[in-house]
This record gives C-alpha cells, sequence and structure tokens, in this order.
C-alpha cells in the first residue's frame, strides 16, 4: 500500500488537500484487493469490520467543501487531488477499522460515561463560568463539519488507540549510552555555503501571446470551470420562533413553580468558623478560655489551626450534618456553640454573620418560568410543526404560504454552491449555508421542487429549487487575468529551473559556489557553525539531516516553498565539550518521542498482520494500479 500512497506530486495544492483530510502514512501489511462495481457495497474490510462506498463517498464530498472553504470555488479538485484525498480518507479508515478490530480482540470497552466526562472537561466547551454549554459544544462541531455522532465515534476509538499503542510504548526508555552517542552526534557542527533562488525575482522579458493564452485556455479548461450553482429560497424556522409558538397557561406556570419551587427559595446562610478536636478533653479547654475573653482566633491559633483552617465560609443548614446545623442555625451572631460531636469529631462553632433567606413569589417568578416552560416545550413544537409543514408541501402549499402561516420571511440565497460559498445569502445565517445537511438537501432536489424540512445549527429549515446553474466553462476574457498569472507562474518556475540547472552545470565543471553565485546574480552566504538540529534558509528537519550526511563541497538542492536552495557544507566542526545534563535530558526526552512514533507505526503494521484485510480500489473510485 505504502507504494500505492506514495506516489503523488509534492504540489502546494496537494500538499494543501493533505493538511485538510489530515493524512498519516504508514504501510500496512497482508492488503488485498479485488474489483467491484456495484454502489454502496462493502469498501474496506478489516475482518468483520467494513466501511461502505457511501461513507467513503460522504468523507469525500465533506472534505471537497472544506477544500472549497479553504482554497475558493476557483480552484479545481483536479484527478491527481481527488485521488490523494481518497487515499487519505482510506489510510485514515483502515488505521482506524484495525483499532477497533484490536479494541474487539482484547475486549476494550469506552463506556459513554467516560466519554461523557471528557467531554464535559474540555474548556472549548465551556463558558467563561466554566460550565458546560450543549449548544457551544455542537456549534463548534459544525465549524469542524462532525456531527456528535461522529466526534464520539473518534473520542472512543482514540480511547482505544491509548490503550492498544500508546501504552505500551510509554515507558520506552533511553539507555545511557544510546544518549551520549545521540549527544556527540548532536555536538557535530557543519558551516554551510548557500544560494536562493527565488522564482518572484525572475525577471520575464516578453507577454504571453494570444496563442498562448488561448492555448492554456483549452488545456486547462477545467481550472476555469464554473460549478453548479443554486438559486434557492428557505423557510427558516429557529427554536426562539418554536419557542414563541408556546403559550403556558396559568395552571402549567402554577404547576411548574411548585414542583420547583426550590428554585425560588434563597435559604438563610451564615458565615461559620470553626475549630475541630480528636476528643471531648481539647474541646472543653478550648472552650474554656473561649469563656475567659480570648478570641475565637487567639484559641485557634494557639492548638496550631489557621484561619484557612477554622473559615467554613457561608452555608446552609441542610449544607451542614444534622447533629451541628440546627444547633449552630438556633444561635444568634457572633454566639459560639459548645463543644458539639459527630461522626468527624469534636467541633466548637461560631456565627460570624447572617444572611436572611428569601423566596421568590409565583408573580416574581412567572417570567422566569414561562421562559423555562417555553424550552421545555420547543421540541414537542419542532415535532407538530414539521409534521403540519410536511403535511402541507405534500399537499402543494407554495413556500411563501406556508412562510406567512409561520409568521416568518422567505430567505433567497443566489447561487449556492457545494462549497457552501454564493453570490449572495441575503438575510439568512452565515451559518445555514455552511451546513452539511443543508448544503446535502439544497443539491439533492431538482429544480422547482420543495424538500422536506431538515434540521441545521440555525433551526428547521425547508428549501426549494428555484434555479440551477449547471457547470460551465467561464468566458476567456473573464480569465484572462488567471490565465495570465498561471502562465508567468510557469515562466517563472521554467527560468527558475534553468538558472538551478546552469549553476550546477558551472559547479560540476569546477567553479566554486563563491564564483558562480555572482555570476548568474545570486548572493552567496555561509552560515554559522550549525548543528543538525539547526536551520537555514527554511530547511526542514530532514533537509538539514541529508546535507549533513553529503559530503563537503558537494552541492544538494531543496525546494523551500516556492524557492530552491543550492547548498554546501564546507567544513566540519566536531565539538569536544560533553553536554550538561539539562542538555543529555533533552535529547534522551526528544529520542523517546521520536521511538515512541516509530515504534506506534511498527505495532499498527504487525496488527493489521493479525486480520484479512481487504479494500476495494476500484469502488472507492482509485484505480487499482495507481
Amino acid at each position: 500500500m505504502i507504494s500505492k500512497l506514495g506516489k503523488m506530486k509534492n504540489s502546494w495544492f496537494v500538499k494543501g488537500v493533505l493538511g485538510v483530510t489530515a493524512l498519516s502514512f504508514m504501510s500496512l501489511f497482508g492488503v488485498s484487493s479485488y474489483i467491484s462495481g456495484h454502489k454502496n457495497k462493502p469498501a474496506i474490510k478489516v475482518d468483520d469490520v467494513v466501511i461502505y462506498q457511501d461513507q467513503i463517498a460522504m468523507q469525500f464530498k465533506h472534505e471537497q467543501q472544506m477544500a472549497g472553504k479553504m482554497f475558493g470555488d476557483s480552484v479545481t479538485i483536479t484527478d491527481e487531488i481527488k485521488n490523494a484525498m481518497l487515499q487519505g480518507i482510506v489510510q485514515r479508515e483502515l488505521s482506524n477499522a484495525i483499532i477497533t478490530r484490536m479494541g474487539q480482540k482484547y475486549n476494550i470497552y469506552v463506556s459513554n460515561s467516560l466519554v461523557k466526562q471528557i467531554i464535559y472537561s474540555q474548556p472549548e466547551f465551556r463558558t467563561a463560568d466554566g460550565k458546560f454549554d450543549p449548544s457551544r459544544f455542537r456549534q463548534l462541531l459544525s465549524m469542524s463539519g462532525w456531527d456528535e455522532a461522529q466526534y464520539i465515534d473518534n473520542l472512543k476509538k482514540d480511547l482505544i488507540k491509548q490503550q492498544i499503542i500508546y501504552e505500551p510504548i510509554k515507558n520506552f526508555n533511553v539507555p545511557k549510552v544510546m544518549a551520549e552517542r545521540l549527544a556527540m552526534i548532536e555536538n557535530n557542527k557543519k558551516i554551510f555555503k548557500y544560494v536562493k533562488i527565488d522564482p518572484r525575482d525572475i525577471k520575464i522579458g516578453r507577454s504571453i501571446s494570444e496563442e498562448e493564452l488561448d492555448q492554456y485556455y483549452n488545456d486547462f479548461a477545467q481550472n476555469f470551470m464554473e460549478p453548479e450553482t443554486r438559486d434557492v429560497s428557505v423557510v427558516l424556522l429557529s427554536m426562539q420562533d418554536m419557542e414563541n409558538r408556546v403559550v403556558p397557561t396559568e395552571q402549567e406556570i402554577e404547576e411548574y413553580y411548585n414542583a420547583n419551587l426550590d428554585h425560588y427559595v434563597v435559604p438563610e446562610t451564615r458565615d461559620i468558623a470553626q475549630m475541630t478536636f480528636n476528643n471531648r478533653e481539647a474541646a472543653d479547654k478550648a472552650y474554656a478560655e473561649l469563656q475567659s475573653g480570648k478570641s475565637f482566633m487567639q484559641v485557634a491559633e494557639s492548638i496550631g489551626q489557621s484561619k484557612n483552617d477554622t473559615n467554613m465560609g457561608y452555608m446552609a443548614q441542610d449544607a451542614m450534618l444534622p447533629e451541628l446545623g440546627g444547633k449552630v442555625f438556633a444561635l444568634a451572631q457572633g454566639a459560639v456553640l459548645a463543644p458539639t460531636q459527630s461522626e468527624m469529631g469534636w467541633h466548637i462553632m461560631m456565627v460570624k454573620d447572617i444572611k436572611l433567606g428569601s423566596k421568590k413569589s409565583i408573580e416574581q417568578a412567572k417570567a422566569e418560568i414561562v421562559a423555562q416552560i417555553k424550552k421545555d416545550k420547543a421540541d414537542d413544537e419542532v415535532y407538530d410543526v414539521s409534521k403540519q409543514i410536511e403535511d402541507r408541501i405534500a399537499a402543494g402549499t407554495a413556500l411563501e404560504d406556508i412562510a406567512k402561516q409561520m409568521n416568518v420571511p422567505v430567505l433567497k440565497i443566489t447561487k449556492l454552491a457545494e462549497t457552501g460559498n454564493a453570490a449572495d445569502i441575503g438575510k439568512a445565517p452565515k451559518n445555514l449555508t455552511v451546513n452539511p445537511d443543508f448544503i446535502e438537501t439544497v443539491f439533492s432536489y431538482g429544480k422547482g421542487e420543495t424538500s422536506q424540512i431538515v434540521e441545521t445549527d440555525s433551526g428547521f429549515a425547508v428549501v426549494r429549487i428555484d434555479a440551477i446553474h449547471d457547470t460551465h466553462l467561464k468566458d476567456r476574457a473573464l480569465v484572462a487575468g488567471d490565465i495570465k498569472k498561471m502562465w508567468e507562474e510557469n515562466e517563472r518556475t521554467s527560468l527558475t529551473q534553468e538558472k538551478v540547472n546552469d549553476v550546477l552545470h558551472d559547479m560540476e565543471d569546477g567553479d566554486d559556489l563563491e564564483t558562480v553565485g555572482p555570476r548568474f546574480g545570486l548572493t552567496v552566504s555561509t552560515t554559522a557553525p550549525l548543528k543538525r538540529s539547526s536551520s537555514f534558509a527554511g530547511l526542514n528537519k530532514q533537509q538539514m539531516l541529508d546535507l549533513f550526511h553529503e559530503n563537503l563541497k558537494t552541492p544538494k538542492t531543496f525546494n523551500v516553498g516556492n524557492s530552491t536552495i543550492i547548498a554546501m557544507g564546507i567544513e566540519d566542526i566536531n565539538a569536544q565539550a560533553a553536554l550538561g545534563k539539562e542538555e543529555l535530558d533533552a535529547i534522551k526526552t526528544q529520542a523517546r518521542i521520536d521511538q515512541a512514533r516509530e515504534y506506534s507505526k511498527i505495532m499498527l503494521d504487525a496488527y493489521a498482520k493479525e486480520f484479512d484485510v481487504r479494500v476495494k480500489w476500484r469502488l472507492i473510485g482509485l484505480d487499482d494500479g495507481i
């Protein structure tokens, strides 16, 4: 499989899409492939764990929408990019299926209560006061293109992965001799010379011709396609609309008030200080000192109990131990309770302050009660309204008449694409057009048809398709600017490669980089002595390692963004100073991380060998021979 997943060009757009799909490539052994042409058949199997064709298709559609949001409608999903996205989905689903199968094998069970606890503990799902907010939870999931079930399923898979992958390798230790060897390698330094060839610095000596404009327009027609868009009319009922339809009766208000009386009663609370003792004798002695005139804190500090130890704060009677609560709440402010025993020991308590309780009358609480009843009954109202709307749609009622009956406006959205972008969304909520269920509904009906009701983050929507604008090639005059930019980019890329080839050719003939660079208008830079973990000119970790492994005076070329770096080592510096404990510990830590990453891949590969793993490449939309 690794050979299949490796046959992709390193274009900037492919890299962008791979970032969107969060791929993690690895080799999975024992994968069979076979051909099938039927719809919604098993596309991936790991023993009895099955991923179906429509699941792959739905994920691909979702990632298309995400790519569209990230890069805009002007970017076309080419066959190369499509293959990369599909391969990423296959890789991810294979990994998840293997994890699921291993969880089954070892009877690893993740309870719903644990999942709930984890979700409730996530700070991004909490309000400013630290409370879990269900609406915030759903909103953030929607922004990520997930629904609640998907999030929970992935969370459970991650917990299983933690047990079968990460737990076995978390205690991996790096021996001292290995750390010292790594330290010696780390201490090795080199000095490099390099030039940077940036296409933006390349000057193009001519303009694009009319013939080239035509050629680019025809050869890259897929880049200039206007995607299918739709004009739609929408009736949107928010939860607030549903709540507004609920009118609680006086009887319902009274019943709610009586059933939730504790919500409207604020009990008396008292600010209490206490000293605690293990036996009666110590408690009596302290109480005698209080009666002799000493203050509460003087006595407490004499027995080693600080202000923090004694301060209980404001407490209601029902929050105290039964044997203490009644007695404390019978005291006047400033009074002290004589030594009293409880299951926790002996106590002396003082009432520092009293806050009297209060009670909201039904009239005072009425607005709050009405709002809560409306919320509680809104879900029932959704069901009733949905049924009414669907009955009216079935009877042929016009969308405008349905909106009038529901007392809501008809929203107009113009030229809505499957990516969620639109020419004009009018007064529709911004998050409506990025909701996957809404988009799927819009593109599931024909012109003039009215949809069934669909739930979105903004409420409950009914959609009518007013017009369909088919995919078509944009007029050449409209894309001439885009064509010129593409041509200029290709010209600069071509001229950049020519310059790279010329520099390398002259160096192969024996000229030094110091001489060749200025010949082609390039600045030659020299680095300070660098470790292999350092960087210059934007080189990444792997590129630095490749450069360190190369012989001195041997040029290597690297792509960094759109630029090309030609670099070579000119001097080796072998540092003899030993690393300190802190540096050595850092090297050991990094080694553990690197080894754990490699071992996790090895373990997943090993797990894959235990099962019958099959992929229907052509059913997924990938050629078996890629």
